[in-house]
């Protein structure tokens, strides 16, 4: 068996979490320039209509011979005359006087630099308002020197229109928000389609539906389809090779074991010999079989066989094998118990653990059956000397060769877990509460 290794985060996820993450940020850019741009929009309207009170006002601004400033006519707007409402004017005349709104009452708006004209610009209002104001220089024929006009008007208007529009602007931008939420998985999903159609693909290849990878992919997934499909091809290529190299070894043995069964036939004293000639001759024919039709690449599917009708015929044959021994034999298999394959493999792996178990066991043996989560589970105990738990993992390992080991172990233990990997199954190999070993397979979905 392999250790697989962790997997990396969902695919899907990080991309969600990506765009869902760029996302948030355009929004929160796209709202902070929205909002200063409203908010500038808003401010340079309103600097407009100051400067046109202030060249209205320009336009009703007197200068006496004696340098006394007045206004031939009000402005019209009643803010004007409505103390501290947040709407000022001022005239500051040629000898210094101070002509203000009476909205003013005693306060004074700042003067700014002296100049012809100064624009807008923030001040502070006699109660500590924010105003924007603007201001000219004007000179007059009978004025000794220029006369300063200032108009001002409160942005507190325009700081609660700004905060309405922040306000509807944050709402809009949070329904976009969560619409784009519900959207990105959506359309993320319905991105990565193609490849959980290759991934259904793959499975089909792998449960022998078809032989190649057969759908229509997008540009991006096509290449790595085909390379897909070259090495698909590429193993089947070196299995027909195995095959074959199987099938020659196969033949190869038929004959020099036809010949030695012969040669016994008609010696009494050589009976077991021609037992298990015929024994070898029943296994080559079983795997020249699958090597023949590619049986040993996976499950049969739709075969059941009944897991007690194999053990109660192993049992009966290492009996009469170790009829000398007087071994117990505890069966607690129960008789709706299916493997889901061949029969020659259940008999395969249960004969060689049960076999095993026979050569070490002190006198017991047990074979239990049962159920985990929908898996067929298949155990063998004895109460021998059993394996210390390196030879143990290295036997549960695919492919592993125990030929360093005693006699009775070696080749079995791993012809077991390779058949039982080919079943999809799994083996485990642990200390029974007999004392010996505990031989545990698997098979899923029986």
């Amino acid at each position: 068996m392999t250790e697989t290794s962790k997997p990396a985060a969902s695919l899907s996820l990080r991309l969600t979490a990506g765009a869902l993450v760029w996302l948030a940020v355009l929004l929160a850019l796209g709202g902070a320039v929205l909002s200063a741009a409203f908010r500038d929009a808003v401010e340079r309207e309103f600097g407009h209509r100051l400067d046109a009170l202030l060249h209205a006002m320009i336009a009703v601004t007197d200068v006496s011979p004696e340098g006394t400033v007045r206004l031939t006519k009000p402005l019209g707007d009643p803010r004007f005359n409505q103390i501290f409402s947040g709407w000022y004017w001022q005239i500051s005349g040629p000898d210094g006087r101070l002509v203000r709104s009476r909205s003013l009452w005693d306060a004074t708006l700042p003067l700014g630099p002296a100049s012809t004209a100064t624009g807008g610009t923030r001040v502070q209002g006699p109660k500590k308002e924010s105003l924007l104001m603007v201001e000219r220089n004007l000179e007059f024929p009978d004025a000794p020197t220029a006369v300063r006009v200032q108009v001002a008007g409160s942005l507190e208007d325009i700081d609660v229109g700004a905060h309405r529009f922040d306000t509807l602007l944050a709402a809009a931008l949070a329904l976009l928000g969560l619409g784009m939420s519900v959207a990105v998985p959506i359309q993320v999903r319905f991105g990565l389609r193609p490849l959980r159609a290759l991934a259904a693909d793959l499975d089909a290849v792998r449960n022998g539906v078809h032989p190649r990878l057969v759908g229509r992919y997008p540009g991006e997934v096509a290449p790595l389809a085909e390379a897909m499909n070259n090495l698909l091809d590429h193993d089947e290529r070196l299995i027909e090779r195995a095959r074959t190299h199987v099938g020659n070894l196969a033949h190869g043995l038929k004959t020099p074991l036809a010949i030695l069964q012969a040669e016994m036939h008609d010696r009494p004293e050589s009976a077991a010999l021609v037992d298990q000639i015929k024994v070898m001759t029943r296994l080559i024919t079983y795997h020249l079989g699958r090597a023949s039709a590619g049986a040993g690449s996976g499950r049969v599917q739709g075969t059941r066989v009944p897991v007690r009708e194999a053990v109660d015929g192993i049992t009966k044959s290492l009996s009469r094998i170790f009829a000398d021994r007087s071994l117990v034999f505890d069966i607690r298999v129960s008789d709706d118990a299916v493997f889901r394959g061949q029969r020659e493999d259940l008999e395969e792996m249960l004969g060689n653990l049960m076999e095993n178990a026979c050569k070490w066991a002190a006198r017991h043996i047990r074979v239990t059956s049962g159920t985990s989560s929908g898996d067929l589970v298949l155990s063998v105990e004895d109460d021998g000397p059993g394996l210390d738990p390196e030879k143990a993992e290295a036997a549960s390992r695919r492919g592993e060769r125990l030929d360093e080991m005693a006699p009775g172990w070696g080749l079995g233990l791993s012809i077991v877990s390779d058949i039982a990997d080919d079943n999809g199954g799994t083996t485990a190999f642990t200390r029974s509460d007999l004392g010996g070993l505990k031989a545990t397979l698997a098979f899923p979905g029986t």
